[in-house]
């Protein structure tokens, strides 16, 4: 690890999500670029990385629209760009965003994605042996 590289505060998990990437000016607004489609890859609380085939600059303010594929919902999450590199076989673009939570609901929804969608709830097992046996 070099000197300037900090280790991860978060767990990584490996998922990939479809996203939406608006690009923020100053004053936190689209000026009406359009969006950018991505995936998210290595999603945690605190950042994820995204692969998508624009080049976007580091230091960049984006917002985010991550739809979370264990649980289906939509994560709506401001981020920073904080390293992005160019995989050149794929033709892709790899970029480190870390989340700049504004409001706990992002961080409740990721962990419920993160950790309670990976498997299903008591209630869903009970309810589907009732309707197999109908």
């Amino acid at each position: 690890m070099g000197s300037d590289m900090k280790p991860r505060k978060d767990r990584r998990f490996k998922q990939w999500n479809k996203t939406k990437i608006m690009l923020l000016g100053k004053n936190r607004n689209t000026n009406g670029h359009p969006p950018v489609e991505a995936f998210t890859y290595d999603l945690s609380i605190g950042g994820a990385r995204l692969h998508t085939s624009d080049p976007i600059e580091v230091g960049a303010l984006l917002r985010l629209e991550i739809d979370l594929a264990r649980t289906g919902d939509i994560l709506r999450v401001e981020g920073l760009v904080k390293w992005r590199r160019k995989d050149e076989d794929a033709n892709v673009f790899e970029m480190g965003v870390e989340f700049q939570h504004t409001s706990m609901v992002t961080v409740l929804s990721l962990m419920k994605n993160l950790h309670d969608g990976r498997r299903p709830a008591p209630a869903e097992k009970s309810e589907q042996a009732a309707v197999s046996r109908s």
